[in-house]
C-alpha cells in the first residue's frame, strides 16, 4: 500500500500561480499511489475559486473519497482535509480541534479538524488520520492532545499524516512520537525537508504508523505545491 502525504495549497500550481485540478490529481496518479490525505482543500462555496477540489481530484483518479470541513471562509466556503483512496471507506469522520482558550485576533488563529476514516485494505481495517496543525503553539497542542486521544482508544492499525507546521525536535510532538512510529525513521536523510518546495529548509510534514510495516519512504522533489509530498510504501 502507498500512501501519500500532500498539502496541496488548494490546488495551487506553484509555478504558474494558478489553480489547476488536474495537475494534482495526476500527478497522484503518476505516483501509484493507494492512499493520499490532503491538507488546504477547498469546498464549494460563494467565494472565486472555491470549487468542489475533492470530487474533481476523486473523479480525477476515480477514487473513493471524503472531505473533512474545518472552517468556512468568510461564513460561505469550505476549507479543510480530504483523503482520495482506491480502497473502500469503511467509515468516516471529521473531529473538529477545540479553539484555544486565548485565540485572540493578533494571532494567526485557524480552527482546524483532524479527519478520520477506516479503510478496507485487503480485508484489514486501518485507521487514517489526516491532520493541518495550527500555526499557534497553542493549536498545535490541542491538536495533540486530541490525536493522542485517537490513538489511545484504537485498537486498528493506524496511519497519521499531514502538515504539522512544526519541526520533529519540538517538544510538542513527543507524545506522538511515543505512541507511533515515524516513517523518517526508514529514510536515508533523517527529517528530509519538505518546505518551502522550491528551496526545503524545514520538515513540517510527517506519516507516522502503528501497526503495520512500513517498507520505504522518500520525499517527491518535484514543485508542484508550496510543500513536497511524503511517500510511504507500507505491507497490509
Amino acid at each position: 500500500m502507498k500512501v501519500m502525504t500532500f498539502n496541496i495549497q488548494h490546488c495551487l500550481d506553484y509555478k504558474k500561480n494558478k489553480i489547476n485540478i488536474p495537475l494534482f490529481y495526476k500527478t497522484i496518479e503518476n505516483l501509484d499511489v493507494d492512499v493520499c490525505g490532503l491538507n488546504e482543500v477547498r469546498g464549494k462555496g460563494r467565494l472565486l475559486g472555491y470549487t468542489d477540489q475533492t470530487n474533481a481530484i476523486g473523479d480525477g483518479l476515480r477514487f473513493n473519497r471524503y472531505f473533512a470541513e474545518a472552517i468556512k471562509v468568510k461564513g460561505t466556503s469550505p476549507y479543510g482535509n480530504a483523503l482520495v483512496t482506491k480502497y473502500n471507506i469503511v467509515s468516516c469522520e471529521t473531529i473538529k480541534i477545540p479553539d484555544p482558550e486565548d485565540r485572540n485576533d493578533k494571532g494567526s488563529f485557524e480552527s482546524r479538524c483532524i479527519l478520520k476514516t477506516i479503510l478496507d485494505v485487503n480485508n484489514k481495517d486501518v485507521c487514517v488520520l489526516v491532520c493541518h496543525m495550527g500555526l499557534e503553539p497553542s493549536e498545535r497542542v490541542n491538536a495533540v492532545e486530541i490525536i493522542c486521544k485517537i490513538i489511545d482508544e484504537t485498537d486498528l492499525p493506524i496511519i497519521l499524516m499531514g502538515d504539522f507546521n512544526t519541526t520533529p525536535d519540538n517538544a510538542v510532538l513527543k507524545p506522538i512520537f511515543k505512541r507511533l512510529n515515524d516513517t523518517d525513521d526508514l529514510a536515508d536523510i533523517k527529517g528530509a525537508s519538505t518546505y518551502p518546495s522550491y528551496k526545503p529548509e524545514v520538515k513540517i510534514d510527517y506519516i507516522f504508523y502503528r501497526g503495520i510495516k512500513c517498507k520505504c519512504v522518500n520525499t517527491y522533489c518535484e514543485v508542484i505545491s508550496d510543500h513536497l509530498p511524503i511517500i510511504a510504501e507500507f505491507d497490509i
